[in-house]
């Protein structure tokens, strides 16, 4: 039977270790006002992640991680669209000889994991897990119950680092800092001044990835700009 609702009734968290204990199979879309995201759960573990974001599609991430090349993702992507049934891009990268079955499942778990923060970041967000059978063969590549139940406890721990709130020094122990600010980190000082007091919000009002965001606040702090 179909499930929705609004997360801020059921924490995210809640109602994805309510899906894999009972070891549901199906699709969970959950939807921000920014981006919808989609989790495949087979038998309770996550087999799927797919994203608006064209950076936290697992193509991008393997890209970046340098398990694949430019070349190797565009031919398997082309062999998934000829593809007479649903065929996830990990397997076809596996049975092409271009990763393993570990690098997929690093992949999909730092997929996982990044799509979560998203969502426990957003002021609102609403779920929908609608039941439906999996075409995906061997579970080498799904993410099993305790390594998602990590995923999902460091997401959290990520998101509340994005909502700390920041607060500026009262003082600015010496002027020369200003000057010496690289434009990224001017850029993210400015935000501040005009109220935007959280890594998330920084993230929206500069458009800077998270990553940056913080280790700008960090550099800031250290030169004594923020507390």
């Amino acid at each position: 039977m179909p499930i929705y609702g609004d997360l801020s009734d059921l924490p995210l968290h809640l109602l994805l270790q309510a899906l894999m204990r009972a070891g549901k199979t199906g699709r969970l879309t959950l939807r921000t006002r920014l981006e919808e995201i989609s989790l495949l759960l087979d038998r309770g573990r996550v087999a799927a992640v797919s994203s608006d974001d064209v950076q936290l599609r697992l193509g991008q991430i393997l890209l970046q991680n340098g398990d694949v090349s430019e070349e190797q993702l565009e031919q398997a992507l082309a062999l998934q669209a000829v593809s007479p049934a649903r065929r996830r891009l990990g397997d076809l990268l596996v049975e092409l000889g271009f990763v393993t079955h570990q690098q997929i499942k690093r992949a999909l778990a730092s997929q996982f994991e990044e799509v979560l923060v998203r969502v426990l970041s957003a002021p609102e967000a609403s779920f929908a897990f609608i039941p439906e059978p999996t075409a995906f063969a061997g579970d080498e590549t799904t993410l099993d119950d305790a390594p998602a139940t990590k995923l999902i406890l460091n997401a959290i721990r990520r998101a509340d680092e994005l909502a700390a709130p920041i607060e500026l020094a009262t003082v600015v122990p010496d002027a020369r800092v200003l000057d010496e600010l690289a434009p990224d980190e001017r850029e993210v000082l400015l935000a501040l001044l005009e109220g935007n007091r959280t890594v998330h919000r920084l993230v929206q009002a500069t458009g800077l990835a998270p990553e940056v965001v913080r280790r700008i606040v960090e550099r800031l702090r250290a030169v004594g700009l923020v507390r």
